[in-house]
């Protein structure tokens, strides 16, 4: 559903209460906080900002669900520990802590977690999770352990089908939101402009149609 206000001043607010009711999130942010150690590509610390039920101190070391990254040791683990300090080192990330193992965490005491990046605004990315960031540049294999709560399905498939799986609910969200415009919005903004109560109120309506093509 849309709501809309339009005030004498020209400022048009746009209230989107349920505009994707088919993205189903997980609990991206049931803690974060700062990076401030990389170990390996799937190992690092985080200071905690957030904390949660499972998050016991104020630096926990983090294990990545899910994924195998090469020992420190290997050939391969230095450049997975360089991609993984490039991308996290000092970033705020948010924490999906597992709910199936003990306090969420593995036998060497570590929060095993699918961990999230910080958007422009401080939010948390539903897309890529770091996980998946890591395997799909190379720096990680998948595993899927059924010990924890995490199915890599929902955010790792093979070449073209994660590509097809996003696509196809974007476009149902597009029409719906097409939809959602045209028979709400759009209407409201067209009476408000036809009765010439503000010019933003007109500029708003013939932006809004060029930008959906209607």
């Amino acid at each position: 559903m849309i709501s809309i206000s339009i005030c004498r001043t020209g400022t048009i607010s746009i209230l989107l209460l349920t505009l994707f009711p088919a993205i189903a999130l997980a609990e991206q942010d049931e803690a974060y906080g700062i990076v401030t150690n990389v170990v390996d590509g799937d190992t690092f610390d985080v200071t905690i900002e957030k904390t949660g039920a499972k998050v016991a101190y104020s630096v926990e070391r983090i294990r990545l669900a899910d994924v195998d990254s090469p020992e420190i040791e290997s050939e391969r683990g230095p450049a997975a520990k360089d991609f993984a300090f490039a991308v996290l080192m000092n970033k705020r990330v948010y924490l999906d802590i597992d709910d199936l193992s003990a306090n969420g965490r593995d036998s060497y005491g570590r929060l095993i977690c699918v961990a999230y990046l910080t958007g422009f605004y401080g939010q948390p990315l539903a897309a890529p999770n770091f996980n998946r960031l890591l395997v799909d540049s190379g720096h990680a294999r998948l595993e899927n352990f059924t010990n924890n709560e995490f199915d890599p399905q929902d955010w790792r498939s093979g070449p073209g089908q994660a590509l097809q799986a996003e696509v196809e609910p974007l476009q149902s969200l597009g029409q719906e939101l097409q939809k959602n415009l045209t028979e709400d919005l759009l209407p409201r903004l067209q009476e408000s402009a036809r009765k010439e109560l503000d010019r933003a109120a007109k500029e708003g309506w013939d932006w809004l149609k060029g930008q959906i093509g209607v």
